[in-house]
This record gives structure tokens, C-alpha cells and sequence, in this order.
């Protein structure tokens, strides 16, 4: 009697290769159970991405925010994922499907600028004294761009855009109850300060930022669920208190440039919300003066180097001086740094030059001493398209009547503001955070534009008018 299979042979392949995973996730794990899980969530993001994109880039913002805890020996989850979203992402563009946008033929200027900023990056290795040092700082921000045409491609709705949002809040929450739960012990710091999983207190802070704007957007949006706005809400509590107990003087600083930002970007909102923000602030305040101790009032309160951090800049400003169109060349400062060190003027802190050499500490600063004010320039550039962008699609959603996704983007771009004055104090440049930061700008835009053709097209439809962009030829048909 023979035995007949009921499974189709590709079934049977997939039912195969699934035991044959689970046997070498058994294997792996026998060795280093770390791997083992790196595995199973390796090939379990695997799936989701080749499924759905927009997911997969959510999971990347998710990671961004868990910038330790997604690390496991030495192994970071958020780099592999990377390499699977950038994959599916090449298998994208390269299909013949038509759905996905293109950020090459819809924005070509941003992705210039962009090309651009890379390719001078690239050039400046040239007169880099460390080659190889400068060969990796080219390959980490090529690997972090690419992140704006992927986001650009994968997120095409209204609800990808919610979707993305509710995950980029609730990575905030990871990421304030890891700061609140788990502070360093005071010999770390000059004082107990947060970090979380930024694994820094400042860059703890500036990260929640933008989390504490998105969340409090959703939380006052009547056009989301119940639930999710209650979720929000203690989000928004968590983010505030973490940005505290972190003592970031840059942190809290873009926390007030962002909520002064809310009286030119809140729109017809603007008195109840600069209401809202005035009397959280007035409670922030008189709790923290309360409750705090004398040492974390001291920190915010009394002037000082900044930790070194004026010292840093003392030297990125020297880089500049000698080197002001072309820079040092990228990725130099750490290793040049120290040859900047003996000119004329005091320095409070040589040891963060030559005992335990410490990256410029401002985004913007580090940037034009490593490339220059070409570099700078397009790097500036690009900050304040993306920030145009997000803008722009304010605008339209406004016109669309779209009020769930206006305030999700007002309340965003608020965040990105203090965000963006927090780079000051910090150096973000290789950071995924930033570039995914960056890249939601003209996503916004992407899908705010696709909505308002869709609606444009729906409304000539009905008519039984023609599409604004259809020959004229079959104007003159649909006429007859």
C-alpha cells in the first residue's frame, strides 16, 4: 500500500525548513542561550518584515529606543534587523510593484542632498590621518541613511502612520521605566542621574522628548481609541519623570524650546495648549524643588564646564579654525583630538583628551569640525528639510480635514524641535534614533500626499470627472 502526501510539495518544504530552524535554534541555544534568542527573533522579524515592511521599519524605531537592551553579546538586534529590513527593502525596489513609494522619482532633491552629505563624507577620507577609522565612520552613516528611503517606502497610510507612532510611544515607555527603575548608582555620575536603556542620561532625555510630545498628541486626540489615549497619557507621566531623574541640563532645556515651539506650531489649539504646558510646568517645577535633593537642584541650577563639555568644544572649535571648508576629515575627532590639546587657554578637563578621550559632546559642532562647513552645511540642510517636510504635511492634512493624523504630526514636530535643540549638548551623529527621527518628516509627507490624491481622485470619480493627472484624451472619453 503506498502513502500518498496530502501536503503540497512547497508546503512540505516549508514544514521541513521549519524543523530544520528549530533544530539548529535548539543547537545554538545549547551553546549561548543569548544567541538562541537572537536567533528565534531574528527569524521571527524575518517574517514579519518579508510580510509586512511598514512593521518591520515600526520594530527599527522600537530597537532605536532599546539602544542596550537589544544588544546581546556584543550582538545587536538592532543592526541585524537592519541588514533584513534594508534586504526586503532592495527586494522591493527592484520588483516591478507599483505601490510602494520611490523617494528617488517623488523627493530626488532630498535624496541629493542626501547623496551629497554621503558622498562628501566619502571624500574626506582622503585627508583623514586615521583611513580606517574614517572608512567606518563612512560605512555607519551610509548604513543609518539608508533608513529614510526605507521608512519613505514602507510607510504608505494613515494607519501605518498611527501604527508607527503607538510603537515609537511605547519604546518612550520601555525607555523611561528603564531610567526610573534602574538608575546608575551615584559613583557613575557626579550624582544619580537616569539612563535607561540610551544607556546615557542625555541622550535618555533627548529621546524621550520626542516620545513625550508624540504621547501627549495621541493622548489629547479624540480620534483614538479610549485605551490608547489612557496608555498614552501615563506615557507622557513616565517620559516627564524620567527626563527629571536624568538631571540632563540639555534634556530639560529642549523640553522648554519644545514647549515654547507650541504657541507657533499648535495651530487653532494653541490657548488650551500653551495653557496645558504652562500649568504642567508650574507643577513640574514646584515638585521637583520639593521632592529633589539639594545635590540634583545644585546640577540644574548651578553653572559650571558642563562635566568637560566646554572643553570639548573648545577643541572642536580649534578643528574648525584650522580646517574650516574641508574639516579633519569624518569620524576623526577622538583620534585627533588630543593634537589640539597645547594651544594657548586653560583646560579643566585634559583627561577627557588623554586619559579617556570623549567625542565633541554637540551634534551640530562635531559635525563641522570633522566636515567642515561644506559637510555642515549639507547636513544643515537636510535637518531643516526634513523639519519642512513634517511641517508641509501639517498643512495638508489640515486641508484633508484629517484631524487624527494633524495632531499626531503637530505634536511630533513639537517633539523634533526640542529634540533637535537637545543635539547642542549631545552627539547623535551615528545614533538610528536621529535618522529614523529624521526620516519621519518626509514619511509624514509621503502618506499625507498619497491620502490627498486618493481623496482627490475618489472626489473626481465621483463626478465622473477625470483624475487631475490623466491624459487629456481620456478627459475627452469620460466627457462623452
Amino acid at each position: 500500500m503506498r502513502l500518498r502526501l496530502s501536503l503540497p510539495a512547497a508546503h512540505l518544504l516549508v514544514a521541513v525548513g521549519a524543523c530544520l530552524l528549530a533544530v539548529m535554534i535548539g543547537v545554538v541555544s545549547g551553546v549561548d542561550p543569548a544567541y538562541g534568542v537572537l536567533a528565534a527573533v531574528g527569524i521571527g522579524f524575518v517574517v514579519v518584515v518579508i510580510g509586512d515592511l511598514a512593521a518591520g521599519f515600526a520594530a527599527m524605531v522600537l530597537f532605536a529606543y532599546m539602544e542596550t537592551l537589544s544588544t546581546l553579546q556584543g550582538l545587536s538586534l538592532a543592526k541585524i534587523a537592519g541588514i533584513v529590513i534594508a534586504g526586503s527593502w532592495l527586494a522591493v525596489m527592484t520588483s516591478n510593484r507599483r505601490d510602494f513609494p520611490n523617494p528617488l522619482t517623488e523627493r530626488p532633491g532630498l535624496m541629493y542632498l542626501l547623496l551629497l552629505f554621503i558622498g562628501w563624507t566619502a571624500i574626506s577620507i582622503a585627508w583623514s590621518p586615521e583611513r580606517g577609522e574614517a572608512v567606518s565612520s563612512v560605512i555607519r552613516y551610509a548604513l543609518n541613511v539608508l533608513l529614510i528611503p526605507i521608512g519613505y517606502t514602507a510607510v504608505r497610510s494613515p494607519n501605518d502612520v498611527v501604527r508607527l507612532f503607538a510603537v515609537l510611544v511605547v519604546g518612550a515607555g520601555i525607555a523611561a521605566v528603564s531610567g526610573i527603575v534602574d538608575a546608575p548608582a551615584a559613583d557613575m555620575y557626579d550624582i544619580a542621574r537616569a539612563s535607561g536603556t540610551a544607556g546615557d542620561p542625555n541622550e535618555l532625555a533627548a529621546g524621550l522628548i520626542v516620545g513625550f510630545w508624540v504621547a501627549a498628541a495621541i493622548t489629547v486626540n479624540p480620534h483614538i481609541d479610549s485605551r490608547g489615549r489612557v496608555g498614552a497619557l501615563i506615557v507622557a507621566g513616565l517620559c516627564l519623570l524620567s527626563i527629571t531623574l536624568s538631571l540632563s541640563r540639555g534634556g530639560l532645556l529642549g523640553l522648554a524650546v519644545a514647549a515654547f515651539a507650541t504657541m507657533f506650531v499648535a495651530g487653532r489649539w494653541r490657548a488650551p495648549v500653551v495653557a496645558s504646558v504652562l500649568g504642567i510646568a508650574a507643577l513640574a517645577t514646584g515638585a521637583f524643588v520639593t521632592l529633589s535633593s539639594s545635590g540634583a537642584q545644585a546640577r540644574l541650577t548651578e553653572s559650571g564646564s558642563g562635566s568637560g563639555r566646554t572643553d570639548l568644544w573648545t577643541i572642536a572649535l580649534r578643528m574648525i579654525d584650522a580646517h574650516p571648508f574641508r574639516g579633519i576629515g569624518t569620524g576623526q575627532y577622538l583620534t585627533s583630538s588630543v593634537h589640539y590639546l597645547i594651544r594657548p587657554g586653560a583646560f579643566q578637563r585634559g583627561d577627557l583628551l588623554l586619559v579617556a578621550p570623549k567625542i565633541a559632546h554637540n551634534t551640530y559642532l562635531g559635525t563641522v569640525a570633522e566636515l567642515g562647513f561644506i559637510g555642515g552645511a549639507l547636513g544643515l540642510a537636510f535637518v531643516i528639510a526634513c523639519g519642512g517636510s513634517a511641517w508641509l504635511a501639517i498643512r495638508e492634512f489640515e486641508r484633508q480635514g484629517d484631524e487624527r493624523l494633524e495632531i499626531l504630526a503637530r505634536g511630533f514636530l513639537v517633539g523634533v524641535i526640542g529634540y533637535a535643540f537637545s543635539l547642542i549638548f549631545i552627539s547623535e551623529n551615528y545614533k538610528k534614533f536621529m535618522w529614523i527621527v529624521l526620516a519621519l518628516g518626509p514619511i509624514l509627507l509621503s502618506v499625507a500626499r498619497r491620502a490627498g490624491r486618493e481623496a482627490d481622485e475618489a472626489a473626481a470619480s465621483a463626478d465622473g470627472a477625470p483624475a487631475p493627472d490623466e491624459p487629456h484624451d481620456r478627459r475627452e472619453v469620460a466627457a462623452v
